[in-house]
């Protein structure tokens, strides 16, 4: 079902360019290049113990399966970065993704839930495997809110979610795109 949403991007004419980018970065995005390496988390200031503890848990995600979902890779072309100003995430999408927006699309990841359930209907989904609930699995170009229209049991599970994709401005959380109206299967249980 990717492949109908790539096709669906694919026929559609180019959008006028991303507000807020440079010429430079506006030919970047249409190049495809990815996005920097270093993301908005890693440049943050906090305090000494916060950042040991993120790259502690940053190490072991590397130890773990990423879910290698092609769509991942599209997504990851959106540019994040801290506004210092007003201490809001922006995101700036290059067409390749902005053309995704009101097509059905299917994408793997491992499920964060939002809710103290047993099943739920809305939840993130990330292509790592969470390890600690109070920080964020990936970066903000990484993570897709999902609202189903059935519930689904809750866990770090890796499910599969297809649905409305949709782009959204939530700059407090950092969350930029949404999969709406879905539906999912859980492809491997975690326990824990």
């Amino acid at each position: 079902m990717e492949s109908s949403a790539e096709n669906a991007a694919a026929a559609l004419p180019p959008l006028p360019p991303a507000e807020g980018l440079t010429l430079a970065e506006q030919a970047d995005f249409e190049a495809g290049l990815p996005p920097v390496q270093t993301g908005p988390m890693a440049v943050q200031a906090s305090p000494v113990w916060q950042d040991a503890e993120l790259a502690g848990e940053r190490q072991m995600q590397l130890t773990l399966p990423p879910a290698d979902h092609p769509m991942w890779h599209v997504l990851r072309k959106t540019r994040v970065w801290l506004d210092e100003p007003t201490q809001m995430f922006r995101a700036s999408h290059p067409a390749e993704v902005r053309r995704l927006a009101g097509t059905r699309m299917t994408i793997r990841g491992y499920m964060l839930p939002l809710e103290a359930d047993m099943r739920t209907t809305h939840f993130l989904i990330s292509p790592y495997t969470p390890v600690c609930f109070f920080h964020p699995p990936a970066e903000p170009n990484e993570v897709v809110e999902v609202r189903l229209s059935r519930p689904i049991d809750a866990g770090y599970h890796l499910v599969e979610v297809t649905g409305i994709f949709q782009l959204a401005d939530d700059g407090e959380k950092g969350l930029f795109f949404v999969i709406d109206r879905g539906s999912a299967r859980i492809v491997e249980r975690v326990d824990g």
